[in-house]
């Protein structure tokens, strides 16, 4: 039975005298998820175990069970498609800045941020090299 919705006067003293229950730990197969939801938002296997709050040699004995290690390549494939999607849309629709001159707007500047994109493009895992 719980407690929340009854004023602190009616709870009994035995329940109040009672200490909170602690906290649970996060079990392997929850700390897994996380890793694999931070690899797909952040791209890099060093950031995903920080973020994730184990050790990168955790993470990369993980790695090494096939299902695991399909997951995060498939991870690995959603956080490339979102940078390429991110890509074209920049591409698509640039920025614009409107120019002024003596307090009229005179016209504008589009503005690409294509050193953003390079910087993104090159942490793209690059596939393989076939022979």
């Amino acid at each position: 039975m719980g407690w929340t919705q009854c004023p602190i006067e009616k709870v009994p003293a035995e329940v109040l005298a009672e200490s909170p229950p602690a906290p649970r730990k996060r079990t392997v197969a929850r700390k897994k998820y996380d890793y694999e939801r931070h690899l797909a938002r952040w791209g890099h296997h060093a950031e995903a175990p920080a973020r994730t709050g184990v050790d990168e040699r955790t993470a990369r004995r993980w790695r090494q069970e096939p299902e695991f290690a399909g997951r995060c390549a498939l991870a690995l494939e959603f956080y490339c498609e979102a940078i390429e999607m991110e890509v074209l849309s920049r591409a698509e629709t640039p920025e614009y800045k409107p120019v002024w001159y003596r307090g009229r707007q005179i016209g504008h500047l589009k503005r690409f941020n294509n050193r953003l994109l390079l910087r993104l493009i090159a942490r793209l895992p690059r596939p393989p090299e076939k022979d």
